[in-house]
């Protein structure tokens, strides 16, 4: 399934984005985005790879999603790539409208 997440669409994408778990709770930007996840850059202190966040951004035009996802890998001062887990159907089309997959 990983080969799979990474045979999706990537798209370079500065979008605001608020996240919390585990404590942790901030407002910086995702840089690229697939149907699967997010990466978020961030210098601030990042949880650690397995740890659950909410996530909440808006696609260009607005559309809100508001999302659960799972740390993945993190890189302090740099960043962490974000895995989704649970998204709504319609946030799930956006997403596919806006990368292109089918």
């Amino acid at each position: 399934m990983g080969d799979e997440r990474r045979r999706t669409n990537r798209k370079p994408l500065i979008l605001e984005v608020k996240y919390e778990g585990q404590g942790v709770r901030a407002q910086t930007r995702i840089s690229d985005i697939h149907l699967f996840g997010v990466f978020i850059d961030t210098s601030s202190a990042i949880p650690p790879a397995g740890t659950p966040l909410k996530l909440s951004f808006n696609l260009p035009g607005g559309h809100l999603i508001e999302t659960e996802g799972i740390v993945i890998h993190a890189q302090q001062g740099i960043g962490m790539g974000v895995e989704f887990t649970s998204m709504k159907r319609e946030d799930g089309e956006r997403l596919r409208d806006l990368l292109g997959d089918e």
